[in-house]
C-alpha cells in the first residue's frame, strides 16, 4: 500500500527554505470521524454533491452513502474506515446492480421512503425533486457511479479497480491521509482512480405539463398562477420546466466536469394542503448571485412574508393575484440580481481559463527552452 507524506515549506530567519514534516495519524483517529465528515461536508468529494441516502438498506446489506452528483448522475459510495480490499469492490458493485434494475417509481420510492435519517434532508418524493433539480426526468437506464473510500487501499484491489475503470463500468477510487501538527487534524485527499462523465437524458414533459394544469386549476390558482409563470419565464430568460407539483426556472451553468447544464433557481410549488395559494421556493444558489446588501433590503422589504427551510432556502407564498402585483417589484430585483450574479460568475470564470491558459503557454516555452542534459 502506498505511503503518503505531507511537508509544509517555511523559510528560516536567514530566508532559506525549511522543510517541516507533519506527522501522520494514527488510521483510528481518522477512521471514525470520515462518515460524519463526508455527510456534513459532501464537497470533499464532489462539488455540488447532494446526498440524498445514508446507510440505505438492500438485500445486499446497507449502502453507506447514495448521492447525485452534479450532472444528475446517481452515485453509490461504499467508504472502509480502514484499508480497502477487493471485497469492498464487489460489495459496491451489488449495491450499484440492485438499484440499476429498479423501475423509475420502485427506485424514487426506495430513496424516499429511507430519506431523513442520520442527516440527510427527507425527500417526499425522489422523482419530482430529480425533475426540479435537473429540468429532466430519471434516466431509462440506471447507469450508476461507484465511488470507493477509504484511509487506504491494499494493491489488489487497486489493481481491479483499475481494471474495471478501463471497462464501461464507471467506478473511482479516493483515499484519505490524516495528518497532524500542532494538535489540529488535516485530511489530504488523493483521487487516484477518476470517475467518467455519464449522459442521462429524458423528458417526459407533456405528461408534466398536463398533471399540472390540472392541479393549477383544481387549487384554484389558475387566475394568478400563470401570470406569475410567465414574469419569471420572461425576466430570467430561463428555461421553464414542468412537474406534477409545479414550474421550476433553470439557467445554463458549466458543472464541475465542464460540460453544460441547466440548474433551477426558482420554483412555483403547488400543494395538495394548500389550496389557493403558491409557494415561491428560491434555491440556494439564488442567494449566492445577490448582493449581501441587496438580500438583506429584499428581507427587510418582505417582513414576515419571506421564511426559510432548514438548509437556507427562502420561501414566499403568495395567495391572490393582487398579493402578487404587490410582491412583482421585489422579484423584479431578484430577478435582475441573479442574472447580473450569473455574468459575473461567468467573466470571472473567464479570467481563471485565461489566466491558466497563459502559464501553462509559459511553462511549455520554458521547458522548450530550457538546456536538455
Amino acid at each position: 500500500m502506498k505511503e503518503i507524506k505531507l511537508w509544509k515549506i517555511a523559510v528560516d530567519e536567514k530566508g532559506k527554505p525549511l522543510v517541516e514534516e507533519f506527522n501522520n495519524v494514527n488510521q483510528t483517529e481518522t477512521e471514525n470521524y470520515l462518515e460524519e465528515i463526508i455527510v456534513r461536508s459532501p464537497n470533499i468529494l464532489l462539488n455540488d454533491l447532494k446526498l440524498v441516502g445514508r446507510q440505505t438498506e438492500t438485500p445486499g446489506g446497507a449502502l453507506d452513502l447514495l448521492g447525485v452528483d452534479s450532472d444528475g448522475n446517481l452515485v453509490v459510495f461504499e467508504l472502509k474506515r480502514g484499508t480497502l480490499t477487493r471485497e469492498a469492490v464487489a460489495q459496491i458493485i451489488d449495491y450499484a446492480s440492485y438499484l440499476s434494475e429498479l423501475a423509475h417509481d420502485e427506485l424514487s420510492k426506495h430513496i424516499s421512503d429511507r430519506s431523513g435519517k442520520l442527516g440527510i434532508d427527507k425527500i417526499d418524493d425522489f422523482r419530482s425533486w430529480y425533475q426540479e433539480q435537473f429540468s429532466r426526468d430519471l434516466p431509462m437506464i440506471h447507469k450508476i457511479k461507484m465511488f470507493l473510500v477509504g484511509l487506504g487501499v491494499d494493491d489488489r484491489a487497486r489493481r481491479m479497480l483499475s481494471y474495471l475503470s478501463k471497462s464501461d463500468i464507471d467506478i473511482s477510487l479516493t483515499t484519505f491521509y490524516g495528518f497532524e501538527r500542532d494538535g489540529n487534524i488535516f485530511l489530504a485527499r488523493h483521487v487516484e482512480i477518476e470517475s467518467k462523465t455519464l449522459d442521462v437524458t429524458t423528458h417526459p414533459k407533456k405528461s408534466n405539463l398536463e398533471k399540472l394544469q390540472k392541479r393549477v386549476k383544481d387549487l384554484q390558482v389558475d387566475d394568478f398562477y400563470y401570470e406569475m409563470s410567465s414574469f419569471f419565464r420572461n425576466q430570467l430568460s430561463a428555461y421553464e420546466w414542468p412537474n406534477p407539483s409545479g414550474y421550476s426556472y433553470s439557467l445554463s451553468e458549466l458543472t464541475e466536469s465542464g460540460s453544460p447544464s441547466y440548474r433551477v433557481y426558482i420554483s412555483l410549488y403547488l400543494f395538495d394542503a394548500q389550496p389557493g395559494k403558491v409557494q415561491i421556493y428560491m434555491q440556494p444558489r439564488a442567494l449566492e448571485k445577490i448582493t449581501a446588501d441587496l438580500f438583506q433590503s429584499i428581507k427587510d422589504s418582505l417582513g414576515s412574508k419571506i421564511k426559510f427551510t432548514g438548509h437556507g432556502a427562502p420561501v414566499i407564498w403568495v395567495k391572490s393575484s393582487k398579493e402578487w402585483k404587490e410582491l412583482r417589484p421585489i422579484f423584479e430585483k431578484i430577478c435582475t440580481a441573479i442574472i447580473e450574479g450569473g455574468k459575473r460568475k461567468r467573466e470571472q470564470e473567464v479570467v481563471e481559463e485565461f489566466q491558466e491558459a497563459s502559464q501553462d503557454s509559459v511553462e511549455t516555452e520554458k521547458s522548450k527552452e530550457a538546456p536538455q542534459n
